[in-house]
């Protein structure tokens, strides 16, 4: 799936330094989408503290995940 450099590149065909921009890019649009998440939350009188910690939990086991493969490299 193409999705970078105008649909020019796929992630694995990118260099080495462009594949940490894209990352660093995606980890902090994954950080804004939570925080309007949570304010949509606010907006809708959902509990918010729930929420928050669903998503810290998810966070939580992407990094867990990431560790393990570390493990294994």
């Amino acid at each position: 799936m193409k999705s970078h450099q105008t649909n020019s590149k796929t992630f694995e065909e990118l260099t080495y330094a462009e594949q940490a921009k894209s990352i660093s890019a995606q980890i902090l649009s994954l950080e804004k989408a939570i925080i309007a998440h949570k304010r949509r939350a606010v907006e809708e009188n959902r509990n918010v503290a729930e929420k928050h910690s669903q998503l810290i939990e998810q966070v939580q086991r992407m990094v867990e995940r990431l560790n393990s493969e570390e493990e294994v490299l």
